[in-house]
């Protein structure tokens, strides 16, 4: 009689809390949220979604957001959402509903890019896709796009064309408006404004209330090594220390204002006030804010948007989107 024999399922890597490997290639996303459809005017933003195909090869998709009857041209909003390159997505709850009410707040068409992950998509893989997301963007301010989108010809004000995210997504941003500031875009669009809320930058040296021992083995450390394993100088490559010495210029970041936010339990807050202070620093001509939404830790804005502290942060995103 034969018989049958199973191969264990072992993990071979893991980055703990977030994602687990195993040998026959599935993964366990520990910390992402369901996925959830695009709706026609959710019931408490008004605001419509649906998904799209930005490009076949390599495959990237968003969802698109636009606020109930759009009677005037709108800012637009590219979006990179967070989840240490390798959790969540543009399909997800906590993205989709934050999403809903910062559309319907700002009065904005926003595009949730769903980028590539970890551990099938190492790094620069999201980078690219966010280059190829804005290029498709700006493809139909030119009237050059091959896929288009009847929302954005329909509704879209080009002149008024932000890029932005959340953690790892402001990371994202941040290195698509760097590559902005040296290739243009098609049809030479520009970008008018950065939201960085809470970006995932780190270093080797802890800086301020960074803690000296655990630094070394710090998440951020351990997500870096994980998510871009052959970065040229590790940790202290600009796209994740864009302030480490011999790092290409940040006046050379391509919108003409920038909006960084921290929080008071964010690991990332002194990285951020440093990324700030240099970007000022640089000789960068634009506009630049910084805002502090209170002891909250990064993101909280999208888990509990009811509370006060994120009622008061989605309104001072608003009032920079426009």
């Amino acid at each position: 009689m034969a018989t049958t024999t199973t191969t264990e399922k072992v993990v071979v890597k893991e980055l703990l809390p977030l994602i687990r490997v195993y040998s026959d290639g599935s993964v366990d996303r520990l910390l992402s949220s369901p996925h959830v459809a695009a709706t026609l005017e959710d019931p408490d933003t008004g605001v419509s979604s649906k998904d799209i195909v930005i490009s076949d090869e390599p495959s990237l998709s968003a969802r698109i957001f636009l606020p109930k009857n759009p009677h005037n041209k709108l800012p637009i909003l590219v979006y990179f959402h967070g989840g240490a390159f390798c959790v969540e997505s543009a399909f997800s709850f906590y993205v989709h509903r934050y999403l809903n009410i910062l559309a319907s707040q700002a009065n904005i068409i926003a595009i949730s890019v769903d980028y590539r992950l970890l551990p099938h998509h190492p790094l620069p893989a999201a980078y690219h896709d966010g280059w190829t997301a804005l290029q498709w963007i700006a493809s139909h301010a030119a009237n050059a796009a091959t896929n288009p989108e009847p929302w954005l010809l329909n509704h879209a004000d080009f002149r008024k064309l932000y890029v932005g995210g959340d953690t790892n997504g402001a990371n994202i941003a941040h290195n698509v408006l760097m590559r902005a500031g040296t290739e243009k875009l098609h049809g030479d669009l520009k970008v008018l404004g950065g939201l960085l809320c809470c970006p995932f930058f780190w270093g080797s040296k802890p800086i301020g209330s960074e803690p000296a021992e655990e630094h070394p083995e710090s998440l951020a450390m351990r997500v870096w090594r994980f998510v871009y394993p052959d970065a040229t100088d590790g940790i202290d490559n600009p796209s994740v220390n864009p302030c480490a010495p011999g790092a290409p210029s940040l006046a050379t970041l391509a919108c003409s204002k920038l909006l960084v936010t921290i929080t008071g339990k964010d690991e990332f807050r002194d990285r951020d006030i440093l990324y700030h202070d240099t970007v000022k620093n640089s000789g960068w001509n634009g506009q630049l804010q910084l805002f502090d939404a209170g002891d909250e830790p990064h993101a909280f804005q999208m888990f509990k948007p009811e509370t006060h502290l994120a009622k008061a942060m989605i309104k001072r995103l608003a009032e920079f989107l426009v």
